[in-house]
């Protein structure tokens, strides 16, 4: 009796490893819906109803480069930066705003230091400018869509209209860049004249 209480109870125990161990290698778990190419989408075609379907993933460090379900109405306005391929996921890097197709130029932005900064993120060019003994910070261009890192600067994408300034500014002005984070609010930078503005603003003053 007492080798049958035990066998059972060996029984048992293993039989709540294997579960445990069945649990943990479910991919179901911490999984998301995200949105997926339905299609062959070419790029500047709209993301229609028709192109986009919800896909299981499990995605390490968070989800916030995808398009998940609340973002449809958001996705819906957009068009396709590039080729995109049936299945594919679909990333924040992989479309553009509508207004972008015939208005969208390339500039490489020359930094003394170049943040590391995924395309498709956002950034706020400031200006550094005055002399050595009193030097200036300003925003020179907030929010402005970084297509990808190069040696020494960064490619941004830009209104054509605005493409001469921001050329100008790479090969005359001192720039830094400043990395939005995904979903924050406009940029509000204030400029900085003096050590004690600085600390002031640094300070919440």
């Amino acid at each position: 009796m007492k080798r049958w209480m035990l066998a059972l109870a060996a029984l048992l125990a293993g039989g709540g490893v294997s579960a445990g161990l069945l649990v943990a290698a479910d991919p179901s778990r911490g999984s998301v819906e995200a949105y997926a190419a339905a299609r062959d989408v070419p790029a500047g075609a709209g993301l229609t109803q028709d192109a986009i379907q919800l896909t299981r993933v499990a995605i390490a460090g968070g989800t916030s480069f995808l398009f998940t379900r609340r973002d449809v109405d958001r996705l819906m306005t957009l068009r396709a930066a590039h080729d995109i391929g049936a299945g594919q996921l679909i990333q924040r890097s992989d479309v553009m705003a509508p207004t972008s197709i015939a208005d969208r130029r390339l500039v490489l932005v020359p930094l003394s230091a170049v943040p590391t900064v995924p395309a498709g993120a956002k950034v706020d060019l400031l200006l550094i400018a005055g002399s050595a003994d009193h030097p200036t910070v300003a925003p020179f261009a907030l929010g402005v869509e970084v297509v990808a890192s190069a040696s020494g600067g960064l490619v941004v994408a830009v209104p054509a209209k605005a493409a001469a300034a921001f050329v100008f500014a790479g090969a005359t002005m001192h720039l830094a860049a400043v990395v939005v984070e995904p979903g924050a609010a406009e940029g509000a930078e204030l400029p900085v004249a003096t050590a004690d503005d600085a600390m002031a603003l640094a300070s919440g003053r």
